[in-house]
Formats: structure tokens, C-alpha cells, sequence
């Protein structure tokens, strides 16, 4: 379903057409869901640069060309719940799921989202989340363990999830996280591996997922994943600064949980920097 916005229109979807002609420096609009007179006034912007027709209305001739400008997905795991999918939001465009984390976690509902984005020709892709305290080898056999074809047109590149460890306890969750400033060099070449052993088994180029601020304090003077892509959260309405060894972004994750229509709860949402033709290109189509 794709919905028509104008002025006086509301909700997550105008956040997102928003959140589109913010990136698109179209507008120093903020992405608030109400489609006032500023929206209207990016709208208008947008469709005359793009020889559209400027009428100032989101239809679906506009939605198109914002769309392959600016690709927008989510990223899910269960925690997110069941996901209505035959009325999710036409716009979004690639989905990262949650697949495993650690040595022996697999996220309970990876396998059936993952059938029914394929089933809705959606782009998608699988992420896990790394842990210090486990072997390389043991979370890519975890990882790997979930069937995922990688060749197939249409799937993303595996995702790693580098950020903060999270224990069952505030002193738990503090501890493994000063494990990883005990034992940067051990913690840097745990991601060596993991990324190597990945890409060996999938001749995919994984995307890295990690904050500025998280590598910063935890593998200052670390520059040498600058070849993986980067998929980097930041919740703010600007593009995300960039942690050492990177140049640029693959993703940007703007919202740590925001309404999308088809989710139950709000869900962790994304831009593709780099078209609907980049996207394409990096899901093999």
C-alpha cells in the first residue's frame, strides 16, 4: 500500500518521507511526523529538481524517485515481535534480521523472517552479535549454522555486530565490557577472525555495525577495518561522524526505535547511503 501525504498528514510514514529529504539536503526539515508547511516546501524542492510534478503532494510518482534515492530498511530480531508483513510499510526496502549471537544463541524468529522477506522479495540480511568470551570459530560455526545462502540474489552481506556487551547484571555487564579494554589486541583480532573465517565460507565482504562512540573508547587507534562496510547508528538528524578507519557508510542507523507500519512496536530503522542502485548492487541484484 502506498500512502498519499500532504499537508495536515501525520505518522511514521511522514517520518520517514522526512527523514528521506533531510538526507537528501533538500531541507533543514525536522522529522517529526507532521507534514506542515516546511514539508511541503522540501516536497516541493525535491520534485522540482527532479522534474516532477511540484505540487507539493508525497504520490506515488514522487515516493518512487525518493525511494531509489534513498533506500530505507529496518533491522529486527525477536524482541521486535511478529511482523505483519503483508502490510508492511511499501518503503521499506531492505530488512537486517538477528541471527545468532555468541557461541550458541540463535534468535528464535530469524528463520521465519527471513522466509517471509524472501517471499516478499525484500532485500535482506543476517547479523550476529558478537561476544568476547567465545571463540571465533565457535560463533561462525553458530553463525553459519543457520543455513544461509549468501549467493543468493537478493541477500545482504553477513552483518557483525560489534558494540556493547550486555550481562544479566549491571556488575556483568560492566565486567565484560572491561574485559574488552584488558584485552583490546585479543578482542581486535577475535573481529580479524570472525570477519575472515565469514568471508572464506560466503565470498561476501561482511558489513561491520558499530558506533563512533563504542570504538572510540574501546579500540581507539584500531584502523584497520576500513574495508568493511560500515553500518553505524546515530540517533540525530545529521549523517553520522565516522569512527577511525572509515571513510564513509554503508548504513546509517537514524532511530533506535521508531513506528513503522506492519511492526507491532517500534523497530530500529535505516538509510542506504548509495541508491537504489547501490543497494542492489551490494544484495547481488
Amino acid at each position: 500500500m502506498m500512502n498519499t501525504l500532504k499537508l495536515g498528514s501525520t505518522g511514521p510514514e511522514v517520518v520517514m518521507l522526512q527523514r528521506a529529504l533531510a538526507f537528501l539536503n533538500h531541507s533543514n526539515i525536522v522529522a517529526d511526523g507532521n507534514f506542515g508547511p516546511n514539508t511541503q516546501a522540501a516536497v516541493v524542492q525535491f520534485q522540482t529538481h527532479n522534474h516532477l510534478t511540484a505540487d507539493g503532494v508525497a504520490g506515488p510518482n514522487t515516493w518512487a524517485v525518493l525511494d531509489s534515492q534513498v533506500p530505507q530498511g529496518m533491522d529486527i530480531s525477536h524482541h521486535d515481535g511478529q511482523i505483519d508483513w503483508a502490510n508492511l510499510s511499501s518503503h521499506i526496502q531492505f530488512v537486517y534480521c538477528k541471527c545468532s549471537q555468541g557461541a550458541t544463541y540463535r534468535d528464535p524468529m530469524f528463520a521465519a523472517n527471513m522466509a517471509a522477506l524472501s517471499q516478499k522479495n525484500i532485500i535482506r540480511g543476517a547479523y550476529h552479535f558478537l561476544t568476547f568470551q567465545d571463540s571465533a570459530q565457535a560463533q561462525i560455526d553458530n553463525f553459519m549454522a543457520s543455513g544461509v545462502d549468501f549467493s543468493m540474489p537478493g541477500t545482504l552481506p553477513p552483518a557483525l555486530d560489534i558494540e556493547w556487551q550486555v550481562g544479566g547484571s549491571d556488575a556483568q555487564t560492566a565486567a565484560l565490557n572491561q574485559y574488552i579494554t584488558n584485552n583490546k589486541a585479543a578482542c581486535a583480532q577475535i573481529i580479524t577472525q570472525w570477519l575472515q573465517g565469514v568471508q572464506a565460507i560466503t565470498n561476501r565482504t561482511p558489513v561491520i555495525y558499530t558506533a563512533k562512540g563504542f570504538w572510540n573508547e574501546y579500540f581507539s587507534g584500531v584502523t584497520n577495518f576500513g574495508a568493511y562496510p560500515l553500518w553505524i547508528p546515530a540517533y540525530q538528524p545529521n549523517p553520522p561522524g565516522l569512527p577511525p578507519g572509515w571513510n564513509n557508510y554503508a548504513i546509517w542507523q537514524y532511530s533506535g526505535g521508531s513506528p513503522v507500519i506492519g511492526a507491532p512496536g517500534n523497530v530500529d530503522q535505516d538509510l542506504f547511503n548509495g541508491g537504489i542502485t547501490g543497494l542492489k548492487k551490494l544484495a547481488l541484484l
